[in-house]
This record gives structure tokens, C-alpha cells and sequence, in this order.
């Protein structure tokens, strides 16, 4: 993990109150957690550049399979991973 991932990941939690929300309810640990960057199998997740390239990715997804999608920047990678929401 990078000094400067973990700042950018906190950052894109922002505003503060849903940064400190996340906190208090434990949603970091999974960001910080390494299957937010590695799948089951082992394999490292599809990385998006940029924020806007993930949530484009993400719209599509979840168009395409009927269940919201969100992204992340991940605190193992300079990129940005989508992931199902749970419901």
C-alpha cells in the first residue's frame, strides 16, 4: 500500500460526513482489505485510470446485469476497481 493511495482512497470517500459515516459503521476495513484488489481466484481485479472511466464502467455494468455497481480507488493500486453493491 501506497502513503499516496491511501490519501486519494480517503479523499474519494469525501464529503466528511459520509467519510466519518464509513468509519463509524467499518465500510473502510473492506477498501483497506486485499480482496478489494484480488478476486478469489488470486487474480488482480480490472483496473480503471481514471474515476470517470470506472463509473462509466460500472453504469454499464449494471445495466447490462440489473444490480448496482459502485467504484473505488484502491488503497493497493493507483486505480479505480467496480464491485456489486450489496442490496
Amino acid at each position: 500500500m501506497k502513503l499516496r493511495n491511501l490519501v486519494l482512497g480517503f479523499k474519494d470517500q469525501l464529503p466528511w460526513r459520509r467519510l466519518w459515516r464509513n468509519i463509524r459503521n467499518g465500510n473502510i476495513r473492506g477498501l483497506i482489505h486485499i480482496r478489494s484488489h484480488v478476486r478469489d481466484d488470486g487474480t488482480v481485479k480490472v483496473m480503471y485510470n481514471t474515476k470517470a472511466s470506472a463509473v462509466k464502467a460500472a453504469e454499464k455494468m449494471a445495466k447490462k446485469v440489473g444490480h448496482p455497481f459502485g467504484k473505488w480507488k484502491c488503497f493497493h493500486c493507483d486505480g479505480y476497481h467496480i464491485g456489486k453493491n450489496r442490496i
